[in-house]
């Protein structure tokens, strides 16, 4: 199993360049806020966990974008990283290539956190979305490695609904390696503001389903 996971995290990215994925920069002086809440459960004792992933980015210059991915849940926070994300070639091209670099904390340990991104907008008849992958190093203090990459793809059903499925690969430095999908459904409230409902459906790697309800805020 932990072969076939690397391999999958070695060849998503170029999966989604085959079939034509994004991955933008913030525009310069623009800020954008995700917000959310998730339930898994009930697991094997009948108990349900919870927990919350809060992330912000805002355009420092048309080419750097700083942000912070803060997760956790009632006893502890899992993730606490600063990042700044800046993108790779000619902004023109329809294929975007960005590079990220955070540091801060994984499961209460120094990390850094390098991430490579790639993708392009898609089109289906008058749709228009895009399809993204992002994959992940968490190198920690200790020595130890973790890799994650997750698969997005992103279509507007409407004048303000998007759906969303997302595929998440993953190789902890301790534990399972895992494959989950998450599917949501993105509905804009106003201007501005978004709310996303979404469920997490483990594959493989084990782990109890979950509901999430998230608020996306651009300003």
């Amino acid at each position: 199993m932990p072969g076939r996971l690397l391999a999958i995290l070695a060849l998503l990215p170029w999966l989604a360049t085959a079939v034509q994925g994004g991955a933008w920069p913030r525009a310069e002086g623009e800020g954008f806020l995700a917000a959310s809440g998730t339930v898994e459960g009930p697991d094997e004792f009948g108990l349900y966990s919870q927990s919350f992933s809060l992330f912000a980015e805002y355009g420092a210059t048309e080419r750097l974008t700083l942000g912070v991915d803060l997760g956790g849940d009632a006893g502890r926070m899992s993730k606490a990283i600063a990042f700044l994300r800046w993108p790779l070639g000619r902004s023109e091209r329809q294929l975007r290539v960005a590079l990220e670099v955070g540091a801060g904390q994984v499961d209460q340990e120094a990390a850094l956190r390098p991430v490579f991104s790639v993708g392009r907008g898609i089109s289906i008849g008058e749709r228009h979305g895009w399809l993204n992958a992002d994959t992940r190093a968490i190198l920690f203090e200790g020595g130890t490695t973790a890799y994650e990459t997750d698969v997005t793809a992103g279509l507007s059903l409407g004048d303000r609904v998007k759906g969303i499925v997302q595929l998440q690969a993953g190789v902890p430095a301790q534990g399972r390696d895992y494959l989950r999908l998450a599917p949501s459904v993105v509905y804009e409230a106003r201007p501005g503001m978004q709310i996303e409902l979404g469920l997490t459906e483990p594959l493989t790697g084990g782990g109890e389903r979950g509901f999430k309800l998230g608020l996306w805020r651009t300003f």
